[in-house]
Formats: C-alpha cells, sequence, structure tokens
C-alpha cells in the first residue's frame, strides 16, 4: 500500500512537471510566432516605405513608423540575424526623415538620433557584414550637419576598417581632396 502510495505521488509529480514543461514549450512556441510575425510585419513596412520613396512619394510618418518598430525589434530580438539589417535601414530611414524636415531644429535632433542608431549597430554588431554602410551614412549625416571634424573622424575610421573595397578607396581619395571642408566647385578646381 505504501509503495503504491509513493509510485502514485511520484507519477502525479512526473505528470504535473511533464504539463508544466509543456506550457513552457508553448509558450516558448508563441514567442517564436510573435517573433516571426513581427519581423514580416517590419519587413513589408519596408518594402512599403522604399517603393514610396523611390517613386518620389516620401511618407515620413511611415518611414518614422519602420524606425520605431526596427528598433524596438533589434531591441527586444538582438540575437536575431535580422536585427542588425533593421537597425541599418532604420538609421537610414532616419536620416531621410531628418533631412526632409524644414524645421532646423527638428532636422538636427533627427539627424543625431539617426547617429545613435547608427552607433549602437556598430557597437553590438560589431561583425555585421554591411557594416561599413553604417559608418559612411554616419559620415554623411555628420557632413549635412556641417559638423565636419566629426565626419573626417567617421571617414577615416572607414578607411581604416574597410581600405581595400571600393567604397573605402572613394572615401580615402574624397578625405585627400578635403571632401568633406570643401565645395564641389573647389574639389574640380583642385583638379585643374
Amino acid at each position: 500500500m505504501k509503495k503504491s502510495l509513493i509510485l502514485l505521488i511520484g507519477m502525479m509529480v512526473l505528470l504535473s512537471s511533464c504539463h508544466k514543461a509543456q506550457e513552457v514549450d508553448n509558450q516558448s512556441e508563441k514567442k517564436l510566432e510573435t517573433q516571426h510575425k513581427d519581423s514580416k510585419a517590419i519587413i513589408a513596412l519596408y518594402k512599403e516605405v522604399d517603393s514610396l520613396t523611390q517613386h518620389g512619394c516620401m511618407d515620413r510618418e511611415k518611414m518614422q513608423q519602420f524606425v520605431n518598430e526596427a528598433v524596438d525589434y533589434a531591441k527586444i530580438n538582438p540575437k536575431d540575424t535580422l536585427s542588425p539589417h533593421f537597425m541599418l535601414y532604420a538609421g537610414i530611414n532616419q536620416m531621410q526623415v531628418a533631412f526632409s524636415n524644414a524645421d532646423e531644429q527638428q532636422r538636427r535632433e533627427q539627424a543625431l538620433e539617426a547617429i545613435n542608431i547608427l552607433e549602437k549597430l556598430r557597437q553590438n554588431y560589431p561583425d555585421y557584414r554591411n557594416m561599413i554602410y553604417a559608418y559612411y551614412y554616419k559620415g554623411q549625416i555628420y557632413e549635412n550637419l556641417g559638423m565636419h571634424q566629426e565626419a573626417a573622424k567617421i571617414y577615416r575610421a572607414l578607411v581604416e576598417r574597410f581600405p581595400d573595397t571600393e567604397l573605402g578607396k572613394s572615401i580615402a581619395a574624397y578625405l585627400q581632396a578635403g571632401g568633406y571642408e570643401k565645395s564641389a566647385e573647389e574639389i574640380m578646381q583642385g583638379f585643374h
């Protein structure tokens, strides 16, 4: 009788733990399913935003929505392979939103936010295969803000890290010509 009672209690504990494990598995599956749906929705939003931009119909509100959702996704899912891509395109879209803004103060704030997004990308995903573009766009933003020393610093870092790429070589030539400090006319005069 004692053995049967102990065996019965053991079976109940085992069944209870199996049930809890099943609940955890179900919760994990639901979380993965939600992440998958979220990433698909973000990709769809990006495609819509990109298509509108390509057709000259920039929708700043949707672009900002994409930026916010992409950054949030990367923050919640830092190990997801889509996260660094989302961060790069969020930074680029934030830059486009910034420089399409007529208000000088808002333009500057939004541009600095784009820099912040690209810097987080660099910090969190240092081996990201498209990192060169994070450097490039960060330099472009500084340059467009008139922050030439910061632009030159970023461009030099790009050339040091990616010296054998076409973009690295182009930026090296740009630095040599003083492109971040001179107008296009001044650069062209230097070639005559």
